[in-house]
C-alpha cells in the first residue's frame, strides 16, 4: 500500500503530505478501527481505548526504530515542516483525551461523550486545514497528464482493494483480547495497549518500512502522525457503539498514562522534525534511541502497574 500511496502522491496533486496523513494513514488504521468498534460493542472500554492510544506510542516507537536502522541515510533531516501541523493536531487530541479521562467529564450529546465530540471536531478541522495548506503550497508541480491517466486509476483500485483486505483482517482481535484478559489475569488495558495495539499496527509498520526504503520520508512521517490522529478519532467512533456510558470514563488509570505518553512522544517527534543538520551519525540517532527506550520503559511500567494493581 505504501507503493501505491507513493505513486498516487507522485502522479497526482495531493502530494506526500496528504497521501501519508489522510490516505495511507486512514487505510492502514482500519484494523485498529475494527478492533476498537468491536471492543465497544462487547463493552470492553479498556481494550477499545487502550488499542487506540497504544497504537499511537507503538507507531512512534517503530518509526524511530526504523530511523535507527536507516541511520546512515539520515532521512529525518529532510522532513517537511508541514508535518508540524499534523503533530499539533495529535498533541491536541492526546491532550483532550488525557484531560477528559482525568476529569471524568459527565457531559454528553445524546449518548455520545463530550470528549468524543471534541475529538471529532478537532480532527475534522485539522484535516481540513492540512488539505488547504497543501493546496496553497502545491505551486507549480506540472506532471505529465498522460502518465497520470494511464496509471493512477489502476493504482487507486489496487489501493482500495488492499484497504478492504486490511479492514476484514482486524475484526477478531478485540474478542480474543477480551478472552485473554479474562483468562490470564492480565489487565484489559495492557492487552489492548500492548498486544492488540501491536497486532493492529502491523500494516502501519510495514507501510512505513516500505516508504522509508523508497526514501519517501514525508510519506512515512505523514503516515504515522496521520494514523495517530486517526487512532484517537476511531476511539471516539468506538464510543458510538459503547452502550454502558462514556467509553472514556470507564477505563482504568493505565489509559491516562498511555495518553500522556502519546502526548510526550508526539512532542518529541515534532522536535526531531525541526532538525536540519547533525554533526555525525551518533548525534543523529540519539533522539531516536531516546524514543525507542522511552517506549520500552512505558510498556514495562504498564505491565508492572498491572502486577501490583
Amino acid at each position: 500500500m505504501s507503493t501505491y500511496a507513493n505513486q498516487i502522491s507522485q502522479h497526482t496533486k495531493i502530494g506526500g503530505l496528504v497521501a501519508g496523513t489522510m490516505l495511507l494513514a486512514a487505510a492502514t488504521s482500519l484494523p485498529e478501527l475494527t478492533a476498537t468498534v468491536s471492543a465497544g460493542i462487547i463493552g470492553n472500554a479498556d481494550i477499545a481505548v487502550g488499542n487506540g492510544l497504544g497504537s499511537i506510542i507503538f507507531n512512534i516507537f517503530f518509526l524511530f526504530l526504523l530511523d535507527v536502522h536507516f541511520r546512515r541515510h539520515r532521512l529525518f533531516l529532510n522532513v517537511s515542516d508541514h508535518h508540524l501541523y499534523t503533530g499539533i493536531i495529535g498533541l491536541l487530541l492526546c491532550a483532550i483525551t488525557c484531560g477528559g479521562m482525568i476529569l471524568h467529564l459527565p457531559l454528553s450529546l445524546l449518548w455520545i461523550s463530550l470528549i468524543s465530540v471534541l475529538v471529532t471536531a478537532v480532527y475534522a478541522a485539522g484535516m481540513w486545514y492540512i488539505s488547504q495548506k497543501q493546496t496553497i503550497t502545491q505551486g507549480s508541480s506540472a506532471a505529465s497528464s498522460s502518465v497520470e491517466t494511464i496509471y493512477v486509476p489502476r493504482t487507486v483500485q489496487k489501493f482500495i482493494f488492499f484497504a478492504a483486505v486490511i479492514f476484514v483482517s482486524g475484526s477478531a482481535l478485540s474478542v480474543s483480547g477480551d478472552i485473554m484478559a479474562d483468562t490470564t489475569g492480565i489487565s484489559a488495558t495492557a492487552v489492548g495497549s500492548i498486544l492488540v495495539a501491536t497486532a493492529t499496527s502491523i500494516p502501519d509498520a510495514v507501510s512505513v518500512y516500505v516508504a522509508l526504503r523508497l526514501a519517501n520520508v514525508n510519506l512515512a512521517v505523514g503516515t504515522i502522525l496521520g494514523s495517530n490522529a486517526f487512532n484517537v478519532l476511531m476511539t471516539a467512533i468506538g464510543d458510538l457503539f459503547y452502550t454502558k456510558g462514556s467509553i472514556w470514563n470507564d477505563t482504568s488509570n493505565q489509559t491516562i498514562i498511555i495518553a500522556a505518553a502519546g502526548f510526550v512522544l508526539t512532542g518529541l517527534v515534532m522536535a526531531i522534525i525541526k532538525r536540519d543538520h547533525t554533526r555525525n551519525t551518533l548525534t543523529y540517532i540519539v533522539p531516536s534511541l531516546i524514543i525507542v527506550t522511552s517506549y520500552i520503559v512505558i510498556i514495562t511500567s504498564i505491565l508492572f502497574y498491572n502486577e501490583n494493581s
